[in-house]
């Protein structure tokens, strides 16, 4: 019996120390692409979007969702550091990230990596939550022409 009750205090704290999962429903959306050419919105801030934080092999997730529309970033550690992050695609170091930018349109899905930008994490002394601040561009190349797109956002995570 003690063995089984030291085993399971063991496994808790190992979940309760790393970044918490949860999905949460915001009223307005921190995430804004818009078309630099143009100034067109396609993440509206002004619309309700669904944070959510999981883990992908481990990894930590952060994805905002709305309207069919989806905003991914995939940390390659498991809580967040109080740092400065590159956005770079096929990144595999700690100090960088992978994001992307995916929508369904009818019975198709598109996925887009953020090509370049920053991820800015920064927490309060003495609080849990931690602020993140987005600046990246979206380059998409179609067929031989290429739009640029701004994404940027700050947001909370608990």
């Amino acid at each position: 019996m003690r063995t089984c009750l030291l085993l399971f205090t063991c496994l808790f704290s190992l979940v309760a120390r790393s970044q918490t999962e949860r999905d949460t429903v915001l009223r307005r959306c921190p995430i804004a692409i818009t078309d630099t050419v143009s100034s067109n919105n396609f993440f509206i801030e002004g619309l309700p979007a669904t944070l959510k934080v999981y883990r992908v092999k481990g990894k930590l997730t952060i994805q905002f969702e709305q309207r069919e529309q989806f905003f991914t970033i995939f940390f390659h550690e498991k809580k967040l550091r109080k740092t400065t992050y590159t956005i770079a695609p096929g990144s595999r170091s700690k100090s960088e990230v992978e994001a992307t930018y995916s929508f369904r349109s009818g019975g198709q899905a598109s996925v887009i990596p953020v090509s370049s930008g920053s991820l800015q994490v920064t927490q309060e002394a003495g609080s849990t939550f931690w602020r993140v601040k987005l600046n990246g561009m979206i380059a998409n190349l179609v067929e031989r022409s290429v739009t640029y797109y701004r994404a940027r956002g700050e947001w909370v995570v608990l």
